[in-house]
């Protein structure tokens, strides 16, 4: 006789004792799905209270796992109809799962060829909320291949054209799920999917709205209620320093090569473990240098490890930095320090030598190179043995570090100062944290690509991203100083097989001329911030080297990733169009951007042109000692850019011009980067060689100004005739008589055109 108390009989009982419950009182199905997803998952639950006690409601939601249904299922506090693609009755246990509750099922198949399925399904949800009940819908259609929404599919205004009652509207959606089980990403191996187990996932539900709206509007508002959701949790964030601490104590990483640096001229390797160490020692050797305080610390270094270090060091001393502009003016540079108030700037011997600090002689210097005589191998070994022996929580503990991220200032980054005097921008541990958490969740990159940094840490695209992301993320970093060496870059790339860079429209021209058609063979990911990205340039770029660049957007004050375009994605036979060209991309998770008047602030019907607003949990603490200025961009949470642009039907942000790039001549407002624009279309290439500017005009007020390259001078008069072909007013075409040859145009150390230079420039030369 068997033993009827064995383990596995008593579970094999147990399972069909729960089956056969299921199939006599099915409502004990929603039990067992909750009990489910909580073993999968650590689940929270954002104002259900939002759900109407009675009446109908229609929920919508983004569409990120397989499993987003059972979510909503077990967390509506009232029954609801799921609509549900049909497709999951061919897996036979959910064929069953579902069998049981196909009262509350509305099956949907978007890929059926009997013509009116659809408009069926359509019509039943319909009904379903005449009748009164809740309805959780996905208007996406299909699970995301990226981790990015897709467009809302138009059969929702059909729903709203056809239900009789007033129905609110509730925007809801998960977050954190993406990577998990059940989700589309591709190359997650089973160990990241294990480590996601009990990862937190969060569920959001919005502010009903009402009334009859299209699709990119319902779709607007469910990115900007996952934004909402963003600001709420980015206090639960670690801080980047701890995601670092992390990443180099967990065995894999301690002895795995992360940082390669030739900022010396010699390359210098160093394995995650050690660059903890070493950053660990450091700041036992600033804090007596430096003693307690919190003032600002600033740095004098280029893009390289022991700029890393420092940075490091001064965060577990919770000291705010300063990265200086090296390849600013003088001027710039003592604004920037009078501002931040700096006592102290951290510096080594062999760069001043090559780019001297100018300061007055009351800043102390302090030098990287007597920190290396003065740790002691002893010291260097018990912090290795830590490293090596203990867990993560407590090397941090150890280092002083605080886990969450807070508001404190974190960096101060100081504009380019191409329209005025820098300003300082504060960004707090949480700015950064978060914005280096949704661009990780944004863009495929992971701890097995190798970064090529050459973006200055002055910047903060290279702040963020060659800095925190690479060692938030894990992945191997190799630094050079001088993005515009194209040479020694492009050889840099092709020894170490980088797959991952970042740059801007200007390098890439650089590039273009002396690099050679396999030296960024290996790239997989070449993402343009700081400055437009000509489509032109983009392809004649991807036809040399075989990798296309993408175009981002960003603001220092953003810190400073707003939004990218991705390659597109296919899985399964779906694609998802990830790559707008001609636009910037769209929001990465968490970050939503909506368009406001420019005068009034007053938000925009969605589609409409207007300045470019911005709200996340990344938006900037405020400007240095500025609160006046503070309150004039920041307004309720929004960032507003100075840009002006629209939002299109599928997500993609379209920036059309600046505020500040405008011309008034007879009371009309001329886009001078429309203009710019055209003119480099007509001359048919990448390349910059004309850029537009606005002077004072005594009878019209301004008037436009045109400097030009040598280059550009063969076919100057061509392209004025073919702007006025092209359709533009009169006002916008550009006298002859008022372009100006130019040898060069007046840059900043990012690549960007500094567009306060040029101003003076096109004022001195039309003057003259």
């Amino acid at each position: 006789m068997p033993d009827l108390s064995h383990p596995a009989l008593l579970a094999l009982y147990a399972v069909f004792g729960l089956a056969a419950l299921v199939i006599i009182y099915p409502p004990v199905l929603r039990i067992v799905w909750w009990v489910f997803l909580r073993a999968l998952y650590r689940v929270r639950i954002y104002h259900r209270e939002r759900i109407p006690a009675e009446g109908p409601a229609l929920i919508v939601a983004n569409h990120a796992c397989h499993l987003d249904w059972m979510l909503f299922w077990s967390a509506c506090p009232r029954r609801v109809q799921m609509v549900m693609w049909s497709g999951y009755n061919r897996n036979p246990i959910l064929r069953f799962l579902i069998s049981r509750i196909k009262d509350r099922i509305v099956s949907i198949d978007n890929r059926s060829a009997r013509p009116h399925a659809m408009i069926d399904a359509l019509d039943a949800i319909a009904a379903a909320l005449d009748r009164g009940e809740v309805v959780v819908l996905f208007p996406e259609g299909r699970v995301s291949r990226n981790g990015q929404m897709m467009p809302f599919h138009r059969g929702i205004e059909r729903i709203l054209k056809q239900v009789k009652v007033d129905v609110p509207i509730i925007p809801a959606g998960t977050d954190h799920l993406w990577g998990t089980w059940f989700t589309h990403k591709p190359n997650v191996g089973i160990l990241s999917r294990i480590r996601s187990w009990r990862r937190t996932v969060s569920i959001w539900f919005g502010e009903p709205i009402r009334g009859k709206l299209k699709a990119p509007e319902i779709r607007a508002k469910v990115v900007e209620m996952k934004a909402d959701l963003a600001i709420r949790e980015a206090g639960d964030l670690p801080t980047a320093h701890y995601g670092f601490v992390r990443t180099a104590t967990r065995w894999s990483n301690v002895f795995r090569v992360g940082f390669v640096d030739v900022a010396t001229g010699t390359e210098r390797l160093l394995t995650f473990g050690q660059a903890l160490v070493a950053s660990w020692c450091l700041a036992g050797w600033l804090r007596r240098k430096l003693g307690p305080g919190r003032e600002t610390i600033g740095l004098w270094l280029p893009t390289g490890l022991g700029s890393t270090l420092a940075n490091l060091a001064l965060g577990y001393l919770h000291r705010p930095t300063a990265n200086l502009n090296y390849t600013a003016g003088r001027d710039s540079v003592e604004s920037a320090a009078r501002q931040a108030d700096l006592k102290y700037v951290v510096t080594s011997r062999r760069f001043l030598e090559r780019i001297p600090l100018e300061l007055p002689p009351d800043i102390e210097r302090i030098y990287l190179e007597d920190a290396l005589g003065a740790i002691s191998k002893p010291a260097k070994l018990v912090r290795m043995l830590a490293v090596l022996l203990l867990p993560a929580w407590l090397v941090a503990r150890l280092i002083g570090l605080p886990r969450i991220a807070t508001d404190d200032v974190q960096t101060i980054i100081f504009s380019s100062g191409s329209t005025g005097e820098p300003k300082g921008i504060m960004l707090s541990y949480k700015n950064i944290v978060a914005n280096v958490d949704g661009f990780f969740r944004g863009v495929p990159i992971d701890r097995d690509d190798t970064m090529l940094a050459t973006l200055p840490f002055f910047h903060s695209f290279g702040y963020t991203v060659c800095l925190w992301a690479c060692i938030y993320i894990g992945c191997r970093a190799v630094y050079y100083p001088d993005p515009r060496a194209a040479k020694e870059v492009g050889e840099l790339c092709r020894k170490h097989a980088c797959t991952v860079m970042m740059g801007t429209a200007t390098f890439l021209r650089f590039y273009m001329r002396r690099c050679g058609p396999d030296d960024f063979k290996s790239v997989t990911l070449l993402i343009c911030g700081a400055e437009k990205l000509p489509v032109k340039l983009a392809h004649e770029f991807r036809d040399k080297f075989g990798v296309l660049p993408l175009e981002g957007y960003g603001c220092t004050e953003t810190a400073p990733v707003v939004s990218v375009n991705l390659h597109d994605v296919e899985v399964r036979g779906v694609k998802q169009i990830a790559n707008s060209p001609g636009t910037v991309g769209q929001p990465i998770p968490g970050v939503v951007v909506k368009t406001f008047h420019p005068e009034t602030f007053e938000p925009l019907p969605h589609g409409e042109e207007g300045m470019l607003g911005v709200k996340g949990p990344n938006v900037m603490i405020g400007y240095w000692q500025q609160p006046e200025k503070t309150r004039q961009v920041v307004r309720d949470g929004w960032y507003m850019t100075g840009d002006i642009g629209l939002i299109e039907s599928d997500g993609f942000i379209r920036i059309t011009g600046r505020v500040s790039r405008f011309a008034k001549i007879a009371g009309e407002m001329i886009p001078l980067e429309r203009v710019e624009h055209e003119m480099q279309e007509l001359y048919g290439t990448g390349e910059r060689i004309v850029t537009v500017c606005a002077v004072p005009d005594e009878k019209r007020g301004e008037r436009l100004v045109v400097l030009y390259l040598p280059e550009a001078e063969d076919k100057l008069n061509d392209v004025l005739d073919g702007l006025a072909k092209a359709g533009l007013p009169n006002l916008w075409v550009p006298d002859r008589r008022h372009c100006i040859r130019v040898e060069s145009f007046p840059a900043l150390g990012s690549g960007k055109l500094d567009l306060k230079a040029v101003g003076e420039l096109a004022k001195a030369l039309s003057a003259a």
